[in-house]
């Protein structure tokens, strides 16, 4: 377990990805699809909440707020994420005292308060100490439409990652921040030279071992990371990754939902894996 010194927020995991989009009914099928169930609705906003294990995923649809602003600058994409602490008031205050920028998200009455910062692509990054079974932001804030609260669902149990794709020349400023305001680690560094194109990247993993975030950025012009920023309109999660117990099951069940999967690899990429 990490000590005080190691882990000053008292990490413990993610806790929500929050989504938004313009357009109502293109994220749900999706999540649907991938296992996750609708299981509650928020009791004063326009939010809905999705669940599979111990993954939660909000689409916030709320008329003014940020989130339908972050919509049309980026299209339906990931706005926001939430991790878990020990104390939310104290790690805010002492993310602010090590330089984050805070972030005023409006509360209806009788709403939660959670406290954010401004995180990549200016999207909030919360930071949630109620997260026990009766005690969650969702027992205070939303209404549950269905008994089962924890869907097994395709066998997803917990974001194992998700990545930042960020514009050449700011994967180090990324870095330091959350180095800075959290204590992660780099783990890993990867400079991949390709034929026509190339990537760098830094998989940075929090003192509690749970919270992993690779950063990536184009090493040259043309490459899928300068495609995702165009498309993307600016920086921000690229993709989120998720752990289970048994991947074969969990792969027959996407593919009878009918979730596509890519082609396997050449040979030539398991022949070179003791290089990589």
């Amino acid at each position: 377990m990490s000590t005080a010194d190691s882990n000053p927020m008292g990490l413990n995991g993610f806790e929500f990805v929050e989504f938004a989009s313009l357009e109502r009914g293109l994220l749900e099928p999706v999540f649907k699809m991938m296992g996750f169930s609708h299981i509650a609705n928020h009791r004063s906003k326009d939010v809905v909440l999705f669940r599979q294990g111990d993954i939660n995923f909000i689409i916030n649809y709320e008329p003014g707020s940020y989130a339908q602003y972050f919509a049309e600058e980026h299209g339906p994409s990931a706005c926001g994420m939430a991790f878990r602490v020990e104390n939310a008031p104290s790690a805010y205050a002492r993310a602010i005292q090590l330089g984050a920028q805070p972030m005023d998200i409006p509360t209806g009455p009788m709403e939660l308060r959670l406290p954010a910062i401004k995180g990549i692509g200016g999207a909030p990054l919360y930071l949630i100490d109620r997260y026990t079974a009766g005690e969650s932001i969702y027992d205070i804030d939303f209404d549950f439409i269905t008994s089962d609260r924890n869907p097994v669902g395709c066998g997803f149990n917990v974001i194992d990652h998700l990545t930042h794709n960020v514009y050449r020349g700011r994967m180090d400023h990324w870095a330091k921040f959350y180095e800075r305001i959290f204590n992660f680690r780099e783990v890993r560094y990867f400079d991949i030279a390709g034929e026509y194109t190339g990537l760098r990247s830094r998989a940075m993993s929090a003192p509690d071992g749970k919270i992993r975030i690779p950063l990536n950025e184009e090493a040259t012009q043309g490459g899928q990371i300068e495609e995702f920023l165009m498309a993307y309109n600016g920086e921000g999660i690229q993709h989120i990754a998720f752990s289970t117990d048994n991947i074969l099951d969990t792969w027959d069940q996407l593919k009878a939902r009918g979730v596509p999967f890519m082609n396997a690899p050449p040979d030539t990429y398991y022949e070179m894996l003791d290089e990589r």
